[in-house]
């Protein structure tokens, strides 16, 4: 008998109240508008208290410490923040952003705020910083752009960008504020410490090409010290600092600090911008060996094209070496038109902070805060860095389908660098025929329309961070992103898990939330809503409970299979069906069954057959399309004029004939004995064909002339009955 292991309360249908920890910000509330069990925040450690399960429910097994972090404040309120830094401080980690409070489509951004951790995995919500009005030079009070924070002396100083009322223009500058504390408050030292007026060389693309700072100190190999800031959108500046870390060091020694391209004439030195191309957000960052010590090159992460991916580039020398391009490691983020990274290592492990719009509501102006592993190759090189909803310490799960195919999965697609094609709605989710990528991972959380109802779960996906199963008005299920951040979306992306309608022990089904009475089906491979009357089509597997390998569902691979309407169904192109497995093997199979009986062969349009195979008493189908096309037509009218000079041995034939409507052209044939074989002569794409050179009409003869009408689809060639005619050439 197969044993199996229950998920999370599958059968806890006990009273008792349980009170789960919110243990981050991971796992807190993704509504601003929803009720006021959303605000249970993991930043300031609070819980939330469960109500007991209903009758019939069952509670699946969530994920907890999943991307984002950050992202509510002390109230369990959300409060978005882009373009986060980091700072390790002893056994600390600090993580900054700027304070989104956008409403529209336009940065407004009126602070800094600050998160803490000890493990990376618990937040505490440390409060605002500083705020932009509170910046004397600063022309605006709401435009608190990105930022970084580096310990020196005992000190802490934060490095910003705001618009800077004292350049004639109001262009952006890097200033720099202090604290004793890395959670503040920050002082600002009352000027900007590098002025846009000094980079404007005649390079400058734009007013706010001095923007996103970055600092970097370390020692050189004679024990003396250097302190670089970098910043820059479109252009790449950097400059070194004096031991007060508020002053840029005057390399040349004139006494003032001017921009340029070289450290022989200048102090701020624009650079060679990286390739990628290099678009802003640049961090500065060296690996460091087991003992803390600094080796290898120096790497640039940054912003790339738009919308912004994310790429490095490396140098061994900061002030004078140039940079060579490493690589994209980032396509645009799946809810974000920008993209801002830090770098830190952390107990033996580097990480990549990131900034997207996953939250409920979100989008590239309001942001919120991502973690995952960094890993470097052997040689230095960096690899794909793929967006992650599990984040550093997250569980996905696969959800297996009693109906169709195997595995639910989502359609496979690559992030646009088009605004147009955002945000991400109605993307295909249904049951496909693998289990090994991305697209069939998920990540399961409290519902996002009651967190303290244990059986309502959300279901987001893994490597899309920010989109949702969500519930249409038309039945269809797809993945979608929480743009608007209403209540009403939140419910769309809500279900409750409930014992298997098959009545299966490793079961469960899933209910809408957004429309009661309504489940979670797969109904020819598509996931849909239903009334559940199809028990199977509306069961799922949630992750794997069996410690005994079973079949999970069948890979099919076709070919195109297309017919006319009204045409006999001789063979499925079928190339080759493979069983799935529990523990993820495949095998090919051959003793499958192929169902297509119910198909209309005089229905016009897609069908599907079914191919099903069975092992013990477990039977798993996928669907082949196949299309049904309008028959064509025979061409009418069809006539032929001869045409042959005098004494001549050979004659033209010009054929005229009325058209068929949709298709893509006509074939003509003909023939030299009445019960001969037509041959092929030619083609023609109107409905006038002149027949000579191909086709020897000799005179004195007899001739069978024909033509017929084609369509050409997914590769094959489509045609309708031949129209003859017979055509005698004189003497």
């Amino acid at each position: 008998m197969r044993k199996t292991k229950l998920f999370a309360g599958v059968l806890a249908l006990s009273l008792a109240v349980t009170s789960v920890p919110a243990i981050n910000s991971f796992v807190g509330v993704d509504k601003a508008e929803a009720s006021e069990s959303d605000t249970a925040s993991a930043a300031s450690g609070s819980s939330i208290t469960k109500e007991p399960l209903g009758e019939g429910e069952v509670e699946v097994a969530k994920s907890q410490y999943t991307n984002p972090i950050g992202g509510y404040d002390n109230e369990g309120k959300l409060t978005y923040g882009g373009d986060p830094a980091a700072m390790v401080d002893g056994d600390t980690v600090y993580l900054y952003t700027g304070h989104d409070i956008a409403t529209g489509d336009a940065y407004v951004i009126d602070g800094w705020i600050c998160y803490s951790t000890k493990d990376l995995l618990n937040w505490k919500y440390e409060g605002e910083i500083m705020k932009a009005k509170d910046i004397s030079w600063a022309n605006v009070a709401n435009s608190a752009w990105a930022a970084q924070t580096v310990k020196h002396n005992g000190k802490y100083y934060f490095y910003y960008c705001t618009w800077d009322k004292t350049t004639s223009d109001g262009q952006q500058s890097i200033g720099v504020a202090v604290s004793d504390s890395p959670t503040g408050p920050f002082e600002d030292i009352g000027k900007p410490i590098v002025s846009g007026k000094v980079t404007d060389i005649g390079t400058e693309s734009s007013t706010w090409n001095d923007i996103d700072p970055t600092v970097w100190i370390e020692n050189d190999e004679n024990g003396v010290e250097h302190r670089y800031l970098a910043w820059g959108n479109g252009n790449f500046y950097i400059c070194e600092l004096n031991d007060d870390m508020i002053s840029v060091k005057d390399q040349n020694g004139d006494g003032k600090i001017t921009g340029g391209k070289s450290v022989k004439n200048a102090d701020v030195i624009q650079k060679d911008s990286p390739e990628g191309p290099y678009t802003e957000a640049p961090w500065l960052y060296r690996r460091q060996d087991e003992n803390g010590n600094y080796y290898g090159k120096y790497y640039l992460f940054y912003a790339s094209g738009w919308r912004e991916g994310m790429a490095y580039s490396t140098t061994d020398d900061l002030m004078n070496g140039q940079w060579e391009f490493g690589k994209e490691i980032a396509r645009p983020n799946v809810t974000s038109n920008t993209n801002h990274m830090a770098v830190i290592d952390f107990k033996g492990k580097t990480y990549f902070i990131y900034h997207n719009g996953a939250l409920a509501g979100g989008n590239g102006y309001r942001r919120v805060a991502n973690i995952t592993e960094l890993k470097f190759n052997e040689d230095g090189s960096i690899d794909e860095v793929p967006e992650t909803t599990a984040g550093i310490a997250g569980t996905t799960t696969k959800i297996y389908t009693k109906a169709g195919a195997g595995v639910l999965a989502h359609k496979n697609f690559l992030n646009s660098t088009s605004d147009a094609d955002y945000p991400y709605q109605n993307i295909y989710v249904g049951a496909m025929g693998y289990s090994d990528v991305k697209d069939a991972q998920w990540v399961l959380t409290d519902g996002k329309a009651d967190k303290t109802k244990p059986a309502y779960v959300s279901i987001q996906s893994e490597n899309k961070s920010g989109l949702y199963l969500t519930v249409n008005d038309n039945g269809k299920v797809t993945l979608n992103q929480d743009s608007d951040g209403k209540a009403e979306t939140a419910k769309r992306q809500t279900f409750r898990s409930i014992k298997a309608l098959d009545g299966s022990e490793d079961g469960v089904s899933f209910e809408s939330v957004y429309k009661p009475g309504q489940y979670l089906a797969i109904v020819n491979d598509v996931l849909k809503i239903t009334d559940g009357s199809d028990k199977t089509a509306a069961t799922f597997i949630v992750g794997e409970n069996s410690e005994t390998t079973v079949l999970r569902g069948i890979n099919v691979t076709a070919g195109t299979n297309v017919i006319t309407q009204g045409d006999k169904i001789k063979k499925i192109n079928l190339t080759s069906v493979k069983a799935i497995y529990s523990d993820e093997t495949q095998k090919k199979v051959t003793d499958y069954k192929v169902d297509y009986s119910k198909i209309n062969v005089n229905k016009v349009g897609t069908q599907y057959a079914t191919v099903s195979y069975t092992e013990g008493n477990i039977t798993k189908s996928a669907y082949i399309a196949v299309s049904i096309l309008p028959k064509l037509k025979a061409v009418t009218k069809l006539k032929a004029k001869v045409t042959k000079k005098k004494n001549a041995k050979k004659a033209k034939v010009v054929l005229s004939w009325k058209g068929v409507s949709k298709v893509d052209g006509y074939e003509v044939y003909y023939k030299a004995s009445k019960n001969g074989k037509f041959k092929y002569v030619t083609e023609a794409s109107g409905t006038k064909c002149t027949v000579s050179e191909d086709a020897a009409f000799k005179a004195g003869k007899t001739y069978w002339v024909g033509v017929k009408a084609y369509r050409e689809y997914n590769g094959k060639t489509l045609t309708g009955p031949m129209k003859s005619l017979k055509v005698k050439i004189a003497k």
